[in-house]
């Protein structure tokens, strides 16, 4: 272990996680020549190997130095230091990697650029000046670009891109922070753009980023195609040209995102509190959905009938250049048409889009996998997020289960999640697989991360209601398959964010999810761990007329309720034509096209639709989400409820509580006092109706998952009032507690069952 000098010390570091391309190879390098050690670094599998020797105190040091303050893409997951044998290392080198196939492996995610590389890039003295793709190992593509592992050049899109002898020279250079950076290009030999046309011909431009603007400026939509996929974008301030790309994209009410210039800018637009601030100057960059200032400079156009704004600040150099053409905000939503996934493809972007852009930029750094803007918010200080996708995904979990699964996630707001050597590993946002588009965009995304992975499984977890979709893998024909009751795997989705293993109380509210008796789910109370669950409570079922169309048109469902109670509808319905009244109501009399469920999203729809809020939406929740945004926070009372048994099982009585609101609006009560009352009694019936459970079952632990708690006030109405009563209450926050969540639920589920056998 040592030589004649008893000072001297080696050992051999191993170092897992996302350690690869992230700059740590140079910068143990430039830590060991600081502090005196010899040996070797080198990536060997997913993880960075260091055999070191030097004198004990610098060892010390240096491994404090570069574990505990790595780079700052870097994640470690686990770190092992053995003694070995002094041998006499006479200098220290980076060497060869290696790749085993059975290592744990980790992906690096998508990162905005960095400071450093911002400043060459407006730089006039710099050889990388505005140039749109400079970058380094702290920043740039990762995971869009990545074909296979180990993540080398080769293993890139950024293959067909052969560096310059400059390019080559820091590639190669352990001092610079080039330094094996697989994307390094620059004007010479890198990635360029072009701007074409609607009918995909080529705009004769010197300057495609300025002529972008001025397009934008003269009220044009320009396609843009940057880091996951394309944007739409049009200038903020002009309501026509968001007009036409409402029309166009056939996108009437769904707020659209905004890119601002910089944190200032943002602050213009929106309250920003400090952990705000720190999420959207993050190298994740992800949309973050603020509180709008009252007095607001933007249009009401870009979000109507909401608080909330999404904003996000630039990402990539060829978002920061478009800010230096004197322009402070753009509208920038996804390049697709309504439902569709996010364009990618130069080629097929023009054929998809070309009824929704005037103009094309474009570039021919290929995008291997397109990947959506995450979206997130803040609550309670706490980032939560609401889709996982640039910059979060691959998302790796240590979930310690045993088997090699894939769960196919639901199907909307779809992700899927494998398992490899213990860890988990949730794909990024895919969207509504019903359409074509996106179902073709979701196999590529599976097929990519099983190659990358090296991933074979050895069984298939589905939701109950989605057996179709792990039903057209036929190499996975032979596998078990565990059929995974929906609002089980959001309560278990938030249970493996948390590491609970032990039973829990789960209060899942969402808006469809086939139970286990044939009837559709959403306001659910169960008691159960990651094996199996028992239902002790729900939302009185109520028939709806409709199927799906009922969920576009709240007013069938807020009539289906009125019919459960006998109500006179007339009084009501003064907006619906009556004959459409009539056959819903006749439908309902006879069971035609009617489904049961105890759904607390379609309760939401329903008072939406009494309140005059909504009768018919265009983007999912449009009722939910309205109604929360007029909320009055300061009122205090709520309505009357009744929690009735039956078979043992509870149920949350909706009649006093519908009552309540009818009663306040003949009393012309404003609609903003009346849609808090609401929210303060669906608090107050599930903080009661966990009370109950906990005296029944002897459980203080909740879960709060589903869509539903994507709701701030119910989230933190609910939360508040049960850690009051001595709870320990969890709640999804990096794990999606929408749809997008369920797919880590699903996977452990089934390891859960099989490992039961």
């Amino acid at each position: 272990m040592e030589n004649n000098n008893s000072n001297k010390r080696r050992y051999f570091l191993k170092i897992q996680g996302v350690v690869q391309g992230v700059g740590y190879r140079p910068y143990v390098y430039n830590q060991a020549i600081i502090f005196n050690i010899k040996g070797w670094v080198s990536n060997q599998g997913s993880a960075l190997v260091v055999d070191l020797e030097g004198e004990r105190n610098n060892i010390k040091t240096f491994l404090t130095r570069i574990i505990k303050e790595p780079p700052k893409l870097a994640n470690i997951e686990k770190v092992e230091v053995v003694p070995k044998r002094f041998t006499g290392h006479k200098e220290f080198n980076i060497i060869k990697s290696s790749f085993g196939e059975n290592e744990v492996k980790f992906v690096a995610v998508d990162v905005a650029t960095c400071p450093e590389c911002l400043g060459d890039v407006l730089n006039p003295s710099n050889s990388r000046y505005q140039y749109a793709f400079t970058n380094c190992t702290s920043c740039g593509p990762r995971y869009s670009i990545i074909k296979g592992l180990p993540y080398d050049r080769v293993n890139t899109t950024m293959k067909a891109f052969e560096m310059c002898s400059i390019c080559e020279k820091e590639y190669n250079d352990p001092t610079n922070r080039r330094f094996h950076a697989q994307a390094n290009c620059c004007p010479n030999c890198g990635p360029s753009l072009k701007l074409l046309t609607s009918k995909g011909q080529d705009v004769l431009s010197e300057d495609p980023i300025r002529d972008t603007i001025n397009f934008i400026k003269q009220g044009k939509i320009v396609a843009i195609k940057g880091l996951g996929g394309f944007h739409l974008a049009c200038e903020v301030e002009n309501e026509k040209t968001i007009e036409v790309l409402r029309k166009r994209k056939n996108r009437p009410h769904k707020p659209f995102a905004i890119m601002v210039k910089d944190i200032e800018t943002a602050k213009r637009l929106a309250y920003i509190s400090k952990e705000e601030e720190q999420v959207l100057l993050s190298n994740k960059r992800p949309i973050l959905i603020l509180n709008r200032r009252e007095v607001s400079i933007l249009p009401e156009i870009i979000a109507p009938n909401t608080k909330k704004i999404g904003v996000m600040l630039p990402y990539t150099p060829l978002h920061y250049l478009l800010f230096e053409q004197n322009i402070s905000f753009l509208v920038m939503t996804s390049g697709n048409v309504s439902g569709g996934p996010i364009q990618y493809e130069n080629d097929k972007a023009v054929d998809y889009l070309r009824n929704i852009a005037d103009y094309f930029l474009v570039h021919n750094r290929e995008i291997n996998i397109p990947v959506e803007d995450s979206v997130v918010k803040v609550i309670d200080n706490k980032e939560v997020v609401i889709r996982r996708a640039r910059g979060y995904t691959p998302y790796v979990i240590n979930m310690r289960v045993n088997n090699e699964i894939i769960a196919f996630g639901a199907e909307q707001k779809n992700t899927f999640c494998l398992s490899k050597k213990g860890y988990g590993y949730l794909s990024q946002y895919l969207g509504d697989l019903k359409d074509f588009d996106a179902y073709s965009t979701y196999e590529k995304a599976v097929d990519n991360l099983t190659e990358l992975l090296g991933f074979t499984p050895n069984m298939l977890a589905f939701d109950l209601q989605s057996r179709f979709l792990c039903l057209q893998y036929p190499k996975y024909q032979s596998k078990r398959k565990v059929a995974v009751q929906h609002h089980h795997a959001h309560m278990v989705s938030c249970m493996v964010e948390h590491n609970l293993c032990n039973s829990v109380i789960g209060v899942v509210f969402d808006g469809t999810g086939l139970g286990t008796d044939g009837t559709i789910w959403g306001g659910e109370f169960l008691v159960g761990t990651r094996e199996s669950f028992n239902r002790v409570g729900h939302l009185k079922y109520v028939t709806v007329q409709g199927g799906d169309r009922a969920i576009e048109e709240p007013w069938r469902i807020a009539l289906s309720y009125l019919h459960s109670m006998n109500y006179d509808v007339t009084k009501v319905f003064k907006d619906i034509d009556e004959e459409e009244i009539y056959m819903v109501t006749q439908a309902l009399e006879k069971k035609i096209n009617c489904f049961k469920t105890s759904s607390m999203g379609r309760f939401f729809d329903c008072i939406s639709s009494l309140l005059n809020i909504r009768h018919r939406i265009t983007y999912d929740a449009q009722g939910a989400i309205e109604l929360e945004n007029m909320l009055n926070p300061y009122i205090k009372e709520s309505y009357e409820y009744c929690i009735i048994e039956k078979d043992n099982i509870h149920q949350i009585d909706y009649d006093r509580i519908i009552l309540g609101v009818l009663r306040d609006m003949e009393k012309k009560i404003p609609t903003s006092v009346i849609s808090a009352k609401f929210h303060n009694t669906i608090g107050n019936a599930t903080v009661d109706l966990v009370c109950k459970i906990r005296k029944k079952y002897d459980i203080k632990q909740v879960v709060l998952s589903g869509g539903v708690f994507q709701n701030n006030y119910l989230l933190l109405y609910v939360l508040e009032r049960l850690k009051e009563r001595g709870f320990t209450v969890y709640y999804n926050q990096q794990i999606p507690t929408n749809d997008s969540g369920i797919s880590v639920g699903q996977l452990a589920i089934a390891d859960a069952i099989e490992r039961k056998g």
